[in-house]
C-alpha cells in the first residue's frame, strides 16, 4: 500500500512539473493637432517614366495658420511590428531602396486657419533603374524641421511614398515561425506560445523578406482540434500590411473577428477586433498556406505547420482530479482480485528468541 501510494504522488509531480515547465501598426493617417495628411502614396512607374500627383494638407486648427516644412527622408523598421523608423540625419546614408533621388516636393507651405492647400509632387524614375521596389517619406514638421537621428514615425507627420518599378525582381520570403501566439497585455511580451493557459485569440507567422521588392502576403490558415473540428482564418492580411526589403516581420491573424463600434473624434464607426474564438481545451494542429509575388513574376507559395496546447488551469486541475481517482479505481479493482486468487496479505511476524 505505501509502495503504490508512493508511485501515485510521483506520477502526479511528474504530471505537474511537465504542465508547469512545458514552454508556455502599420501607419494610419498621421495628424497632430492641427495637421491632418494623407498616410501613403503608391506608385507603379516604368524606367524612363515619371508621374504627377497632388497632397492635401488641411490646417484642423481655426485659429493659428500652419508653417510647415517639407523634407523627403528615408525610413526602415523599427522591430517585427508595422512602426517605420524614419531616418531623420541630415548624414544618414542613402538606403539601397532609397526613393529621394525621384522625389521632389515642395520645401514650405504655408495654409491659414481652418483651410486646406494642394501641394504638387512628382516621381520621376530615370532609363535604366532596375526592377523593385523603392520608397521614402514625406516628413512635415513645423518651423525649421531640422531634427537628426532616427525616430518612430509618431514622432512626425508624414507620408510614406512607395513606388515599384516592374521587371524582374528577387522575391524571397521565407517562413521563420508560426504557431498560437499570446499578444501584450498587462505589460507581458507579445510572443508564441506552445502550451498556454488563456485561450488563444491569435494566430501569427513571422516572415523574412530576403528580396528587392516590398511583399504584401495573402492567404488562410485552417485550424483542427484534437476532436477533428475545423475552422479557417479566411484572411491572414486583411489591410495588405507590407513586408519591407530585409525586414523579418510577424503578421497576426484573429481566430474570430467580432466587430464593434469605435469612438474617433466624435464619430461612430465600425471596427472589428479579435474575440473569444471558444476553443476547448486540448490539443490544436494549424496548418498555413500563403501566396505572394508582384504582378508580371511568378506566384510564389509558402506553407508551415505548427501545434499548441490550450490548457486552462481548471482544465489541469479536473485532469489531476480525474487521473487519481482512476489510479484509485485500479488499485482497488487490483487489490480485490489480489485477495480473491492468494488471499489477504498477513505480515510476518519475527520468532521470538
Amino acid at each position: 500500500m505505501k509502495r503504490f501510494k508512493g508511485i501515485v504522488l510521483v506520477a502526479v509531480a511528474m504530471l505537474l512539473g511537465a504542465i508547469y515547465l512545458l514552454p508556455a501598426l502599420p501607419a494610419n493617417a498621421q495628424s497632430s493637432a492641427s495637421l491632418s495628411i494623407v498616410p501613403k502614396k503608391n506608385y507603379v512607374i516604368e524606367p524612363g517614366k515619371s508621374v504627377k500627383d497632388t497632397i492635401v494638407i488641411r490646417n484642423l486648427d481655426a485659429v493659428q495658420p500652419l508653417e510647415l516644412t517639407l523634407r523627403v527622408v528615408d525610413f526602415t523598421f523599427t522591430d517585427d511590428g508595422g512602426t517605420p523608423k524614419l531616418m531623420l540625419d541630415e548624414n544618414a546614408p542613402q538606403t539601397t531602396w532609397s526613393l529621394k533621388p525621384f522625389l521632389t516636393v515642395p520645401q514650405s507651405v504655408s495654409i491659414p486657419p481652418s483651410s486646406s492647400k494642394t501641394l504638387d509632387i512628382g516621381v520621376a524614375i530615370p532609363a535604366g533603374q532596375g526592377a523593385g521596389s523603392y520608397y521614402s517619406a514625406i516628413i512635415y514638421s513645423s518651423g525649421s524641421g531640422t531634427g537628426t537621428g532616427n525616430v518612430g514615425l509618431s514622432a512626425s507627420g508624414a507620408t510614406l511614398v512607395f513606388t515599384a518599378i516592374p521587371g524582374k525582381v528577387k522575391e524571397d520570403l521565407t517562413l521563420k515561425k508560426f504557431g498560437a501566439y499570446d499578444t501584450a497585455a498587462n505589460g507581458n511580451t507579445s510572443g508564441y506560445t506552445f502550451v498556454t493557459d488563456k485561450e488563444p485569440q491569435n494566430i501569427a507567422y513571422t516572415l523574412q523578406n530576403n528580396g528587392n521588392v516590398t511583399e504584401s502576403p495573402v492567404g488562410s490558415i485552417k485550424l483542427r482540434d484534437m476532436f477533428g473540428r475545423e475552422q479557417t482564418i479566411d484572411n491572414v492580411n486583411p489591410s495588405g500590411s507590407l513586408a519591407l526589403i530585409g525586414q523579418t516581420r510577424t503578421y497576426t491573424a484573429c481566430i474570430k473577428l467580432a466587430a464593434q463600434s469605435v469612438d474617433f473624434n466624435g464619430t461612430k464607426t465600425q471596427a472589428s477586433a479579435c474575440t473569444s474564438p471558444g476553443l476547448w481545451p486540448g490539443y490544436y494542429k494549424a496548418t498555413l498556406d500563403l501566396f505572394y509575388g508582384q504582378n508580371g513574376n511568378n506566384t510564389q507559395e509558402i506553407t508551415g505547420v505548427a501545434s499548441f496546447w490550450y490548457l486552462p488551469l481548471w482544465f489541469v486541475i479536473v485532469l489531476v482530479i480525474v487521473i487519481l481517482a482512476l489510479a484509485f479505481v485500479i488499485w482497488r479493482v487490483v487489490t480485490k482480485i489480489r485477495n480473491a486468487l492468494y488471499g489477504p496479505k498477513t505480515k510476518k511476524h519475527s520468532r521470538r528468541r
